[in-house]
């Protein structure tokens, strides 16, 4: 079983530059385990996490989704997401997943590999919704598989280079060529927790807290998680 402590943060960085977005996308803070209610309980355990802050626990039955719309903005420029985990499996799958209608293409996710000689790798899906042959890596960075052992990692999503975080800390600057500059979502995607959708699967055994999805202000985070940059 796989035992994480799931933060992910989608975070607005044009903080003077709303051109094209509203306020609402620009300021809000999008609560990803909001998608959570009754109708999705099946698969998902009630836990606490090593503070004492409570948990979900997502089990390779739960099926959570929802309309993408219902919770996230429309589009992306510049974003950041961040997962603090504690590994107990070395299965791999996605923490979250925004997946295109058809469910074939995974948009934006971050997916962990299966171990392979005590590392995996994990990587940033970002692909565009006009790409409908095959989903795209934006990035991918190897780590140790530490079981029991909580790990922060972050990336930040800026116009011409992702900045990758290994326990608040800087581990690797890649360049990349985002084409096109701005994410912007198919109207029909769906939003996964924990698995890509029926198609692809990826399903992950995984325990978040109630408030660790969410996206807000990346100048708010870096400030509140001391990253160092």
């Amino acid at each position: 079983m796989l035992l994480i402590l799931m933060t992910i943060f989608v975070m607005h960085i044009q903080c003077l530059q709303l051109s094209g977005q509203s306020i609402k996308d620009a300021i809000a803070e999008y609560r990803l385990l909001d998608v959570i209610d009754d109708n999705h309980l099946q698969g998902i355990e009630f836990i606490h996490a090593d503070d004492g802050f409570p948990a979900y626990k997502f089990l390779p039955t739960a099926d959570v989704k929802s309309p993408y719309r219902m919770l996230l903005p429309e589009k992306l420029q510049e974003f950041a997401i961040e997962v603090i985990y504690q590994p107990n499996s070395a299965k791999g799958g996605y923490l979250f997943s925004v997946v295109n209608p058809l469910d074939t293409i995974v948009q934006l996710g971050v997916h962990f590999s299966a171990v392979i000689k005590d590392t995996w790798n994990i990587s940033l899906i970002y692909t565009p919704p006009e790409n409908s042959h095959a989903q795209k890596k934006l990035v991918s960075y190897q780590l140790p598989y530490e079981p029991k052992k909580w790990t922060s990692i972050a990336f930040r999503v800026l116009s011409d280079k992702v900045v990758f975080y290994y326990d608040c800390e800087i581990k690797e600057t890649t360049m990349v060529i985002r084409e096109p500059l701005e994410m912007i979502f198919d109207s029909a995607s769906t939003l996964y927790l924990a698995q890509a959708g029926p198609i692809l699967e990826g399903h992950y055994e995984v325990s978040a807290t109630f408030s660790h999805i969410s996206i807000k202000y990346i100048k708010y985070i870096l400030k509140k998680i001391n990253y160092k940059t």
